[in-house]
């Protein structure tokens, strides 16, 4: 899928952790882009086709040799009259096992079409909808904990967007901590240039990288000490992200044991804590998380990080005990792939 690409070897982590084949299908652009370039398992395969390579051999009787089929995007499927997902008008054969992953429950929920058994990343803060819980934040090999040392790197994923009212937020606290003596420190941006302006006073501390592969991106998480993030509990735009989905942000936080800046809004159906992250109360505050940061002790900085790791790997733990249970009652030894 050309969607949500960033779940799936966590996905794939998940299936192999429970014995199975896994067979990925990938268009050449995301394999081109190192989405798996960490992991290597000698029951994970991953198939390099088109779109319409993939339409096609969904559409094959053979694909009810297989234990199951994850839809890692459920978006992307087309609905039926009564706006449920129209699995006949994809699938030639139905495997035993069929996984759905949803990334934003909303319409469904609105609709009255809303299967529980539908797999969500998060838990879904809507309308007292349920789903299943499973949450993908493996991307393979991960260096260990970083040492924070010299210059504070905070990484802003999908960057902030003056549509969105949220990059000013970030600039005015990088305006009043240049103001304030503070420069040992830089805002490394990840997605689309040319959607703002940056202030002459934080040329050298707000870069814009553009968009970037899942190579790139893996070092940069890598390379930084905190994923930032500009969600405005007041902006109906980011409703969706405390409601019925959850941020990438927040995966690579869990993946490679990152301390995430968030407003306190935003916590509630994640894994993120004060004990893992820096927390703040509303945009005002985000100055003070982003100092904290700065001037942060690498003692205290490495306690979030080993918070981190730890808070992610129990989430790992419930995310696969809630698929082993998801599956269970289809499990066929006899067709070990998925």
């Amino acid at each position: 899928s050309n969607s949500h690409g960033e779940i799936v070897p966590g996905y794939a982590t998940y299936l192999l952790d429970l014995g199975y084949r896994v067979v990925v299908f990938l268009t050449p652009d995301r394999i081109g882009e190192g989405l798996f370039s960490r992991m290597a398992h000698a029951d994970l395969h991953i198939a390099n086709l088109t779109q319409p390579q993939i339409r096609r051999l969904m559409r094959n009787d053979a694909l009810s040799r297989a234990a199951g089929i994850m839809v890692t995007t459920l978006g992307k499927l087309p609905k039926t009259a009564n706006r449920r997902p129209n699995l006949d008008a994809v699938l030639g054969a139905v495997p035993p096992i069929i996984l759905l992953v949803d990334h934003d429950a909303r319409a469904a929920i609105d609709h009255g079409v809303w299967d529980p058994q539908t797999i969500t990343l998060a838990r879904l803060n809507y309308r007292n909808a349920n789903s299943q819980i499973v949450n993908p934040h493996v991307f393979g090999a991960v260096k260990d904990l970083k040492s924070k040392t010299g210059r504070t790197v905070f990484l802003m994923v999908g960057a902030a967007q003056a549509k969105r009212r949220n990059q000013d937020i970030v600039f005015d606290a990088a305006l009043r901590l240049v103001a304030d003596g503070q420069t040992n420190f830089q805002i490394r941006l990840v997605g689309k240039k040319g959607r703002m302006t940056i202030p002459p006073t934080l040329i050298n501390h707000v870069i814009e990288l553009g968009r970037v592969d899942f190579t790139t991106l893996y070092q940069e998480v890598e390379a930084c000490d905190f994923i930032l993030t500009a969600f405005q509990g007041d902006n109906d735009n980011h409703a969706f992200y405390r409601t019925t989905g959850t941020s990438g942000s927040f995966q690579l936080c869990y993946g490679f044991g990152r301390p995430c800046i968030v407003q306190k809004r935003f916590v509630a159906q994640t894994a993120l804590t004060a004990g893992n992250s820096l927390i703040y109360d509303d945009d005002a505050q985000m100055y003070n998380a982003i100092l904290r940061g700065i001037t942060m002790t690498a003692a205290d900085y490495n306690t979030l990080q080993t918070r981190m790791r730890n808070d992610a790997a129990v989430l790992r733990g419930q995310s696969l005990a809630n698929l082993r249970a998801l599956i269970h009652d289809s499990y066929h030894p006899g067709h070990p792939v998925f």
